[in-house]
């Protein structure tokens, strides 16, 4: 089965965005949690913000970037959670690290609403999410980090991003591959042998079972 693509609009004085109905032609492994996601957008429908929002964060920790691009339009607008726009942001950039370009717009409007002096310890909670996500055995969550650190730090670190989709590409993640090879040409040439030997002490640990740790600076 396939999610439809659909987005859902609301009245313009309510929502400044609309929130996501789905992926497009994202495959849907546990029919359980799309069915959860459609009744968090019945509950929107009905104006049940918060029991929207309890179902959407649910899903948001799950790691479903269309519940964390919701969870985050109902943050900013104070709907079913108090309006905290840095919990906004936190959500938004998971969810455009995920692959949901969408959420880039709403990025160069909620950034904005946050503090600086806040943005890199969000950030780094946002990298620390996508850890757990890894560690926890989700693969496409290399592809999350690569994005991590090509789009969402304040300057790209190419180096790391390379790494983190060379990984992705050894575990045969789609569109890996095209990423690192893009990448590839902005890495520092006399780190591409360290970095590829992490890579590959990095892939053999996660295909042991076994944990990562965070980049150092």
């Amino acid at each position: 089965m396939k999610k439809i693509a659909s987005i859902l609009f609301f009245v313009a004085s309510l929502f400044n965005f609309s929130l996501y109905h789905a992926s497009i032609a994202e495959e849907i492994n546990n029919d359980a949690n799309f069915i959860k996601f459609q009744k968090g957008v019945d509950a929107v429908k009905e104006k049940n913000y918060e029991i929207a929002a309890d179902i959407f964060e649910e899903l948001a920790l799950a790691g479903d970037m269309d519940a964390q691009f919701n969870f985050a339009i109902l943050t900013r607008n104070g709907l079913g959670r108090a309006q905290n726009y840095s919990v906004a942001l936190y959500w938004t950039w998971l969810s455009f690290a995920g692959g949901l370009e969408k959420a880039n717009k709403v990025l160069e409007k909620i950034l904005e609403l946050v503090p600086d002096e806040s943005h890199q310890d969000l950030r780094e909670k946002v990298s620390l999410f996508i850890l757990e996500r890894i560690n926890s055995g989700d693969r496409e969550a290399l592809m999350h980090m690569g994005k991590y650190y090509l789009d969402i730090l304040a300057d790209a670190d190419y180096n790391k991003s390379y790494l983190f989709y060379s990984i992705a590409s050894a575990f045969s993640e789609s569109g890996a591959k095209e990423k690192r090879d893009e990448i590839l040409l902005e890495v520092d040439n006399d780190k591409i042998v360290e970095l590829q030997s992490q890579a590959s002490l990095m892939f053999e640990k996660l295909r042991k079972g076994e944990k990562i740790e965070m980049l150092k600076d």
